[in-house]
């Protein structure tokens, strides 16, 4: 059966969709997209971009969450030994359900030995479904608030270095 439903969405990156509402709640299967953009104009050829989008809508009766919160920590974790220095690590995941698929919420914290977690500088987003990192505080905004939280700990920090 073949069932044509128009939704607006915007496109993250090359394999990626992000769909502006829910779709049905009947749609259990893969689906064919095709993407047509709003800004062309009619003496242009239209281009078609194909992809596939494995439906995974939520309602509160059913909630789909492929992580648990170890999982989501660990992937941030990992986020974060890539991407950032030594002093941060991932603090305690919260599920966040949104209407295509649940997410998990990770605070950044900063920490130093013998002293322990100073205070959160940032906060990233893990995909319950695909284990990944999707969204995520500003370097430079996560650096920021660490140097702050840095000298406002100064003395506690250098005392437990000395």
């Amino acid at each position: 059966m073949t069932r044509e439903i128009i939704v607006k969405a915007s496109i993250l990156d090359d394999k990626h969709l992000e769909l502006d509402e829910a779709l049905p709640d009947d749609l259990e299967q893969r689906l064919l997209v095709r993407v047509t953009p709003l800004d062309a104009h009619p003496d242009q050829r239209l281009s078609e971009l194909s992809a596939s989008y494995q439906t995974g809508t939520l309602t509160k009766n059913r909630k789909t969450v492929t992580l648990d919160v170890e999982e989501a920590r660990m992937t941030a974790n990992r986020f974060i030994v890539e991407q950032l220095t030594d002093r941060f690590s991932a603090g305690e995941p919260k599920l966040i359900i949104f209407p295509l698929r649940p997410l998990w919420v990770v605070p950044i914290e900063l920490s130093y030995p013998n002293v322990g977690n100073v205070g959160d500088v940032g906060m990233l987003v893990v995909d319950s479904e695909r284990a990944t990192v999707v969204g995520w505080t500003p370097t430079e905004e996560i650096e920021n608030q660490a140097r702050q939280l840095y000298e406002l700990h100064r003395h506690e920090i250098e005392a437990a270095f000395s």
